[in-house]
């Protein structure tokens, strides 16, 4: 690209941002390095479906559009990571697809579950950074579940010197995949679910109790969380004057007046003890 022609796409890119109508397309791309580990002997299914393979994440920030196009980078990346790390791995795009194979000894299905970033005006002008986390869901030869995954990868990239920071926001965003990819490299075989495999044996499905008995029932309520409210005031329990904190020192008595007999007999003053609290408890 010529020099004018850098300059002019430059300007162009300046001029929609302050125009308010900037588009920031992010497009990770590059190639993971050569493993250098030894491969599971296993024959494994690979899922990326056609939904994972053209995820998008879509965000908006003080009027500036983000795009960020994780899908096609997402199976390559997959395809590299599960070729180098067993003998033989095959891609599909469903679990029902990959079950209809012989010989595979476990099926995977890598997906990207959250995408985040910060600019570089909104860590201080120095860099930017990107976070992406993964689920990968395992299955044995027949589809049935046996475990899932969680991995996450986080990346940074330079500050961009002019434009909206695509470029430099693709470069945080590949290396958050290639943080991701080194962890599960590295650590996998090191995992119990990778156990039967290293021995070139199935995945068995998992087991677990039959829906709708006393089992299952008490897993799902041990499971299930609770809803609870953050932005209610505290409650205030209203305590008696011998209990409640006064001020340093004993106050001075003062010695009850004479009652005026020309005056309207009051009503008894409440007893402190049932004020009610100045918040409603909640």
């Amino acid at each position: 690209m010529t020099r004018s022609a850098t300059l002019k796409s430059a300007l162009a890119a300046l001029s929609m941002a302050l125009g308010g109508c900037a588009t920031v397309q992010v497009l990770p791309q590059g190639q993971l390095p050569t493993a250098l580990i030894v491969k599971t002997p296993a024959t494994v299914g690979v899922v990326v479906t056609p939904e994972t393979g053209s995820y998008t994440h879509k965000e908006s920030r003080a009027s500036i559009d983000y795009e960020a196009q994780l899908g096609p980078s997402h199976k390559q990346l997959v395809e590299e990571i599960f070729k180098a790390e067993f003998a033989d791995a095959r891609m599909f795009d469903s679990v029902d697809a990959a079950r209809a194979s012989p010989g595979l000894h476990a099926i995977f299905e890598p997906r990207i579950e959250q995408f985040s970033f910060a600019s570089a005006k909104e860590t201080g002008g120095t860099y930017c950074a990107v976070t992406i986390r993964y689920q990968i869901g395992i299955f044995a030869p027949g589809g049935q579940p046996v475990d899932t995954l969680t991995l996450t990868g986080y990346g940074s990239g330079p500050a961009p010197k002019i434009g909206n920071g695509a470029e430099e926001l693709a470069i945080a965003a590949y290396a958050a995949m290639r943080d991701a990819a080194a962890k599960f490299l590295t650590q996998f075989q090191g995992l119990d679910v990778a156990k039967p495999l290293l021995a070139s044996q199935a995945l068995q499905p998992r087991e677990g109790p039959a829906p709708g008995s006393p089992e299952a029932n008490a897993l799902a309520s041990m499971a299930a969380i609770e809803m609870v409210p953050i932005n209610d005031p505290p409650e205030v329990v209203a305590t008696s004057p011998s209990t409640s904190p006064g001020p340093a020192g004993p106050a001075p008595e003062i010695p009850p007046a004479s009652p005026d007999p020309a005056a309207p007999e009051s009503e008894p003053a409440p007893d402190p003890s049932r004020l009610a609290a100045s918040h409603p408890a909640t």
